[in-house]
Formats: structure tokens, sequence, C-alpha cells
């Protein structure tokens, strides 16, 4: 089967690098859109993407949701191409499964790899998980593995990039929501301009209080380990998560932070 039509770019990102809200900031509907993880390679997408496919007012029916006896890329050619036609589109995924499928199936033709201080992806779990009400489903065990196996992940996935030749930029978070020069640096790389609302859909993403907290534009006003609304044994156990994620933290200039 011929591969699919290309997105203009992919978003590699480690979970709470503020890769949704990069997403959001980038997208100018309807004719530049970044799908905020849509699992196109899965056997079924993701919620949030039927959510994205409403708000653009291209909704998807349940029988046309439903899946049917066809494989993913079948699903993608039915499901995304007639409404991908006339605009231009990109995608982020949070797991490193993700991004050597979508990789290896769409062929971007650059990457953007977003990362943040281990340590405080890991606070920024604890508490996300906490504020949903959801840690019968994520709960701290869940964090530290993701952590160490996605930390790990990325690694192995620059390294993957390299051997292909595909151009990246890796986008820490701490520089991200700073500076305006990282922020025209990314402009510059994906060839799309910024300044969409970086809350958009937060609230049917069950994430309304980041929108809340940051506002609608890229917002420096990040909360410091110690604001977050956790017990002491959180912050000890982010840090012993960032110590066993060292390699991740030395490639990405953190360790001097812990």
């Amino acid at each position: 089967m011929a591969k699919p039509q290309s997105p203009d770019f992919y978003i590699a990102a480690i979970g709470r690098s503020g890769s949704t809200m990069l997403s959001n900031w980038l997208s100018s509907p309807p004719d530049r859109v970044v799908f905020n993880e849509p699992f196109f390679l899965r056997p079924g997408n993701s919620r949030l993407l039927r959510i994205q496919l409403e708000s653009l007012g291209l909704p998807v029916s349940d029988a046309d949701w439903a899946q049917g006896d066809e494989t993913a890329l079948q699903r993608f050619r039915r499901l995304m191409g007639p409404r991908l036609e006339g605009s231009r589109w990109a995608a982020k995924e949070v797991l490193c499964q993700e991004h050597f499928a979508m990789t290896a199936t769409f062929s971007p033709s650059r990457v953007l790899v977003t990362v943040r201080d281990i340590v405080d992806v890991a606070l920024s779990f604890l508490e996300k998980h906490r504020l949903q009400n959801n840690l019968d489903r994520f709960g701290d065990d869940w964090v530290e593995e993701y952590c160490i196996r996605e930390s790990a992940g990325i690694l192995d996935y620059l390294a993957y990039l390299d051997s292909l030749g595909i151009p990246f930029r890796t986008v820490r978070y701490e520089d991200l929501i700073v500076s305006a020069q990282e922020q025209a640096a990314v402009e510059a790389f994906t060839g799309w301009p910024g300044g969409g609302a970086a809350d958009l859909n937060f609230d049917a993403f069950d994430r309304a209080f980041e929108a809340e907290r940051h506002g609608r534009s890229i917002s420096g006003s990040s909360r410091t380990r110690r604001q977050r609304v956790l017990e002491k044994a959180c912050l000890d156990h982010a840090i012993a998560i960032g110590e066993r994620c060292a390699p991740y933290q030395r490639r990405f200039d953190y360790l001097q932070q812990m």
C-alpha cells in the first residue's frame, strides 16, 4: 500500500512537556491543524481525535467511528483523507512506540522533539492525576514506569532520526515558555506561524485547570516544584525518578537542576 499523505512535521513529545500547548499554538484551523494524540496507527483512534474533529466542524458519526474490517491505514484514509483535503496537517504523540510508528509510516520531513526536566514531568503527572481523580488508572507507579521508559525511548528515537537523516529540533519546555527567540525558531523550523489558542479543547480534554492556570497563549507562569498541590513525599519520589533517568537528564542539560 502506498504511503499516506505526509504531515508537514511531527511532534515527538515526552508527556507533560507542553506539547499540547505547542500543538495548539501552531494550529490555525481549518488551514493548518496539529492533531493531539490521535493514535492514527492503533486499532482505534483516540477520543481526543474525535473531539478535535468536532471542534473543526468535521464530526464523525458513531457508524463511521466504529472500527470496521480495515487496517489502521485504511481507516486513516477513510476518516482523514476527505477531512484533510486542502489543509496542511501535523500530529503529536507522547509515547515512543507511536513516535517510531508515525515516523516509519508517514515519513515526516522534520520532527520537533519536546522535552522537560524529568523531575518536573513526574511532578506534573502526579499533580494532574490527583486533580483528575485518575489514580485508579494512573497511579504513582505508572508515573515512574512512564518516565523511565519514555526518557530512554526518546534517546533511542533521536538516534533513529539520525539514522534516517530526518532533521529534528529539540524544544525544551523551560525555554519555550519564556523565550520569544525560541518560539520564533520553532516557527522557522516548522514553517508554520504560531499564535493559535494554546488552550484549545483543554476543557474537553479534562484539563480545564491548566487553561485557568496558563490562559490562551504560551505562558511563562510555570509552577515551581513547591507550588504544586502535592505532599513532600511526591517531590521526593519525583527526585528519585529523575536520578533513574540520568542519561536523559544529561542529554538535555537537566542534571544541574536536580
